[in-house]
């Protein structure tokens, strides 16, 4: 089996799938419902069929040792169960670990079978714990059904349970101790995110607040201890000191963690990026590759050494990203 390493060193052994670029809620930094853009069609996007051939090829053939599944909202797919059964099957082949992003509204009637189908890791998104204000950032009265979903992970033990925050001031800046009140004495793991620029949310450095504020603003009531780990990380990791419950921050614009980075991105139209941040160049396309009747599997597995190799040391700087009109989170992912 070959290794994936990049011309900086970086063995990459990470991939994350973007599922589908539709969603059932309109955040405001993701999916925002003033803005327009074209939905892919279903012809458009990687069939199951051909996203369970490239598992095989990443996971087979190129040492992939971690998925994980994303939107749009992954779970809005039709037979999204059946393949999550196709996928335990390559699990148990090959060893790679399952995850799935969600914005937990359609979760809880799927979990059972998630969790007998081998889903390892779980990250819920929330980033209201206040029904008026999740309904202003979501666009959507689902609160309810999230915590819901939030609760039942509890209880059949996904471990640590991730939730996902992504914070703007001003916006949700006030609830940062609420959510860690939420989590204190439990398993539980709250990833605050910075507020990121992408070209359907209009980002403003005035809605920004950078994780050093979102840490002081916690330190100012909890004493925080470093959890240190010699893993790719991108979270910095906290416990809290005299509770259970742990913290982690994601500070991909103020404190980038370009330096350890593992990750690829398969987004919903079948196009491999090398960065959350990519311009659109040395994108290698699945959706044409996999129908392509010249490149087997052991091809398609060169040119993703190949592509790999142009991949930047550091993502562009805030000036640059600000100006990616194409980059959707709602399509890459996240």
């Amino acid at each position: 089996m070959q290794t994936l390493v990049d011309s900086f060193n970086r063995v990459h052994d990470y991939l994350r799938i973007s599922l589908t670029d539709k969603c059932n809620l309109n955040c405001i930094y993701c999916n925002p419902s003033d803005y327009k853009i074209n939905r892919l069609q279903r012809s458009q996007i990687l069939s199951f069929d051909e996203l369970l051939r490239l598992i095989n090829i990443f996971a087979g053939k190129l040492g992939i040792k971690k998925i994980r599944f994303t939107g749009g909202e992954p779970l809005v797919r039709k037979d999204i169960l059946n393949f999550f059964q196709s996928v335990s099957v390559l699990k148990q082949k090959y060893g790679f670990e399952v995850g799935l992003t969600t914005n937990g509204t359609l979760l809880e009637d799927k979990l059972v079978d998630l969790k007998n189908y081998g889903l390892d890791r779980l990250n819920i998104s929330i980033d209201s714990l206040n029904p008026g204000k999740y309904k202003y950032i979501t666009g959507k009265d689902n609160l309810i059904e999230v915590l819901r979903s939030i609760k039942k992970a509890n209880e059949l033990d996904f471990n640590p349970l991730k939730l996902n925050v992504v914070v703007m001031k001003n916006i949700n800046d006030d609830e940062i101790l609420d959510f860690v009140d939420f989590i204190i004495g439990s398993d539980m793991n709250v990833r605050f995110i910075e507020y990121m620029p992408f070209g359907n949310n209009r980002w403003n450095k005035n809605d920004f607040i950078s994780y050093e504020e979102i840490k002081n603003i916690i330190e100012e009531k909890y004493q925080l201890q470093e959890i240190t780990s010699i893993k790719n990380l991108v979270a910095k990791d906290f416990s809290i000191k005299g509770h259970y419950g742990t913290l982690s921050f994601i500070s991909s614009i103020s404190n980038h963690f370009c330096g350890t980075c593992n990750r690829l991105r398969i987004d919903a139209r079948g196009k491999m990026k090398l960065c959350l941040f990519s311009s659109g160049e040395n994108e290698l396309n699945f959706k044409e590759l996999l129908n392509d009747t010249n490149f087997n599997d052991d091809a398609i597995s060169e040119l993703i050494q190949k592509a790999l190799l142009p991949k930047p040391q550091v993502h562009p700087d805030i000036s640059e990203l600000i100006k990616l009109e194409e980059n959707n989170m709602l399509s890459i992912g996240g």
